[in-house]
């Protein structure tokens, strides 16, 4: 099974040139727990918080990619109507993905993202997740797709909103299984988002509470355009943003209370 896995991916490797290009669009969701907006106190503002919530949740991006190279981000910018520009439940619960360069052969990823008005420029080196192969096969669209997983721990993060607790975070460990659907018919080593690793292009993930479908496959569009690395912003590593990234959710947190003083406890659960 293995090796005639492998041959497929061979043959369907064959029939592309080095210099190829494609773009990729895909429809991502983020889960999260809405109860508290049941509350009857917070009916008046129900269906506007219902609006911003599906506006950071449920996204388009654009994925352009090369044999070595893409270029991930949103298709379409949010425009959500807060006052000044900012954007505060997009720090507590968004992915921060600007713009994603991802080189494989160099091994790196740059994120070019905005966070409370300034740009920065997320550099880490491209790992190799420990996928596994599960056998799996599907259809999606006209593309053959193969399953492969892989475990990962994270840390679940649920903040409260309102009088009670309203200086503690409650961090917990989970293990998570995130699944991706890839083709060899399209054999780059690229996806939505992060994802990458896989001998084909990334076509589905399930990853916890995100789901990322793609929708449209353009192979060798007429017009070529260059993928370009992004060059705006302070550089900072993964890890030192993800700690940044936490004390603006805390100082959004802080916002939302002053916002809703009047009571009630409220939360989102983010990875």
């Amino acid at each position: 099974m293995k090796k005639l896995f492998l041959l497929l991916i061979f043959i369907s490797s064959l029939s592309f040139s080095q210099e190829f290009q494609g773009k990729a669009f895909y429809m991502s969701k983020i889960n999260v727990d809405k109860s508290w907006m049941d509350n009857p106190r917070y009916a008046s503002r129900k269906g506007y918080m219902e609006e911003m919530l599906k506006k950071n949740t449920e996204k388009n991006y654009v994925l352009e990619f090369t044999s070595t190279e893409s270029s991930y981000s949103e298709k379409e910018k949010i425009d959500v109507g807060e006052s000044g520009g900012y954007n505060w439940m997009a720090t507590y619960i968004g992915d921060n993905i600007g713009k994603l360069y991802k080189n494989v052969q160099e091994k790196i990823a740059i994120n070019e993202t905005e966070m409370m008005g300034k740009f920065f420029l997320v550099t880490d080196p491209l790992e190799a997740s420990k996928w596994k192969m599960t056998g799996e096969s599907k259809k999606i669209g006209q593309y053959t797709c193969f399953k492969a997983t892989y475990q990962k721990e994270v840390q679940e993060r649920v903040f409260s909103f309102g009088s009670q607790n309203q200086n503690q975070n409650n961090i917990k460990t989970k293990m998570v299984e995130v699944s991706a659907w890839f083709t060899p018919d399209i054999p780059v080593s690229t996806g939505p988002s992060w994802y990458q690793g896989l001998p084909g292009l990334i076509l589905e993930v399930n990853d916890d509470n995100t789901t990322i479908l793609c929708t449209k496959i353009v192979m060798n569009p007429s017009e070529k355009s260059k993928i370009k690395r992004p060059k705006r912003g302070k550089v900072i590593s993964n890890d030192d943003f993800v700690v940044l990234q936490d004390q603006k959710r805390q100082e959004a947190r802080e916002m939302w209370q002053k916002m809703r003083r009047s009571g009630g406890n409220r939360s989102f659960t983010r990875n």
